[in-house]
């Protein structure tokens, strides 16, 4: 399986060059509240920071919803990945290893940074009033899916005001202060965007080399700088020239791992070990790769490069 797009930008050249164009893939991450409480002098009914953070992650959802360049990846899709990591492994997994379960190119990291507010006093005519300005603050990161890098962060702010006077006096709701997190997430969206799109174009600017995978038994899952690219036999995937951590899975045999520097177009033959082999099928693998025979050696990989 191809990924491409931002995913790419760390290991695939060529197709995140033909890609440039393709909308953004998108998984958000729940909002994080870093605000303290409201303050005492605000007239607000029955809303705190904690529950506006809760409301974060939809209201970015439809604020890129209308906006063309990001393609919005099920919520629902992306947790359950986390859940099933969770299930399968007994521990808390990476959301970075989900999000590339769901073929994210970035992930979304929210939080709401302040709610405030400040007052001052007008005396008109004869009569006095005061004026409330309320303001909310929000971040906005987004991470590179393959090791969480900040590649682009952006904070954003919208402002009210109310007049209060003796006669009149408005209580704020958790509907006032929702418009004005969304407003303040309008303000990152273009940041986020310039920002991701001049690192795209860096990027895609890298030399590359073309990358051809087989083992002694494919089909085998190829992952590439943790990335999962698809299965053997791989033929001219194009990666940055560069260090690269490549790792083989299948079923029933040991997976292996190795970093190696592409330089320039290589072949690469991966031998594989059952997990439970017999002293002759051992003798016979190691011997065809070559090597002296050790208990727990595992045998060489063949690389090849291609001029």
């Amino acid at each position: 399986m191809n990924k491409l797009g931002l995913i790419a930008w760390m290991v695939i050249g060529a197709c995140g060059v033909a890609r440039a164009e393709a909308p953004i893939r998108v998984a958000v991450l729940d909002f994080e509240n870093r605000a303290a409480s409201l303050p005492s002098s605000l007239p607000a009914s029955a809303a705190s920071p904690q529950a506006l953070a809760e409301k974060g992650a939809f209201l970015l959802n439809k604020q890129l919803a209308g906006q063309e360049g990001f393609r919005l990846i099920d919520r629902r899709d992306f947790f359950a990945q986390i859940d099933k990591l969770k299930t399968a492994t007994s521990v808390d997994p990476s959301f970075l290893r989900a999000a590339q379960q769901v073929n994210a190119d970035v992930v979304l990291r929210g939080s709401l940074l302040a709610v405030s507010s400040s007052r001052s006093s007008v005396q008109q005519g004869g009569y006095s009033a005061l004026l409330d300005d309320v303001t909310v603050r929000v971040g906005l990161e987004a991470l590179d899916v393959r090791d969480g890098a900040v590649l682009a962060a952006a904070d954003g702010a919208a402002s009210r005001r109310f007049r209060q006077t003796e006669n009149v006096q408005t209580m704020l709701g958790e509907d006032d202060f929702l418009q004005l997190m969304a407003a303040a997430l309008d303000d990152t969206i273009p940041a986020i965007r310039d920002a991701l799109d001049r690192k795209r174009e860096e990027i895609a600017s890298r030399p590359t080399v073309l990358l051809s995978v087989t083992t002694t038994d494919d089909p085998a899952l190829v992952e590439i700088d943790g990335i999962l690219i698809g299965t053997t036999p791989i033929v001219d995937f194009v990666v940055y020239r560069g260090d690269h951590t490549i790792t083989i899975g299948k079923p029933g045999h040991r997976d292996v791992s190795k970093r190696i520097l592409l330089e320039n177009d290589t072949r690469i033959e991966v031998p594989l070990l059952r997990t439970e082999l017999s002293a002759d099928e051992l003798k016979e693998v190691l011997e065809g790769a070559r090597l002296n025979i050790y208990s727990g050696v595992e045998p060489a990989w063949i690389i090849q490069t291609v001029e």
